[in-house]
C-alpha cells in the first residue's frame, strides 16, 4: 500500500512539474501581450491625451493588473516627487522591485529598461517613436515565444509524465 502511494506521489509530482513548466511558457506570452497593450495605451496617453509621464502612468495603473499596476502607480508617485533622481533611475528601481517575478527573458527586460531611459528626456514625437520601436520588439518577441512554446508545451508535459514513470521503474 505504501509503495503504491509513493508511486502515485512520484507520478503526480513529475506530471505537475511538466505542467508547471508548460504554464511558464504560456505566462511569458501573456505578459508580452500585456506589455504590448500597455505600450499602446501609454503611446495614446502621451500622443493624443498630451499627458505627462506621471499622469500617463497613473492612468495606466488604474486599468491593469498587478504587478503592472503596482509598477506604474509607484513610478508615477516617484516621478511626482523625484527628490533629485532622474526618470531613468526611478524606472529602473521600480522595474527591479516589481518585475523580478515576470517570465519574460533577460533581453526583453533589458529592452524594457532601455525604454524607461528614453521616455523621460525626449519630446512627444520622439517618445512616440520610441514606443513604436519598443512595440515592434515586443511583437517580435511574442512571435518567437509563440513558436517556441508550440512544441515545448507538449514536450514538457510528456517529459514530466515519462520522467516520473522512469523514476518509478528505478525505485521499484
Amino acid at each position: 500500500m505504501l509503495k503504491a502511494v509513493g508511486i502515485l506521489c512520484i507520478l503526480a509530482g513529475s506530471t505537475g512539474l511538466g505542467v508547471c513548466m508548460a504554464k511558464e511558457l504560456e505566462d511569458r506570452i501573456e505578459e508580452l501581450l500585456q506589455l504590448q497593450k500597455l505600450t499602446l495605451r501609454l503611446r495614446g496617453e502621451i500622443r493624443y491625451m498630451h499627458r505627462t509621464l506621471p499622469e500617463a502612468f497613473g492612468s495606466l495603473a488604474e486599468s491593469c493588473a498587478p504587478p503592472f499596476s503596482d509598477f506604474f502607480r509607484q513610478t508615477a508617485l516617484d516621478l511626482q516627487g523625484r527628490n533629485g533622481r532622474t526618470a531613468e533611475e526611478l524606472w529602473r528601481k521600480n522595474l527591479k522591485q516589481y518585475f523580478s517575478g515576470l517570465h519574460i527573458s533577460r533581453q526583453e527586460l533589458a529592452e524594457l529598461e532601455k525604454l524607461g531611459g528614453m521616455l523621460g528626456c525626449l519630446d512627444v514625437e520622439m517618445q512616440v517613436s520610441t514606443l513604436d520601436y519598443y512595440l515592434e520588439q515586443l511583437k517580435q518577441s511574442e512571435r518567437q515565444a509563440e513558436q517556441a512554446a508550440g512544441s515545448r508545451r507538449r514536450l514538457y508535459r510528456y517529459l514530466g509524465i515519462l520522467g516520473g514513470a522512469a523514476l518509478v521503474v528505478l525505485v521499484i
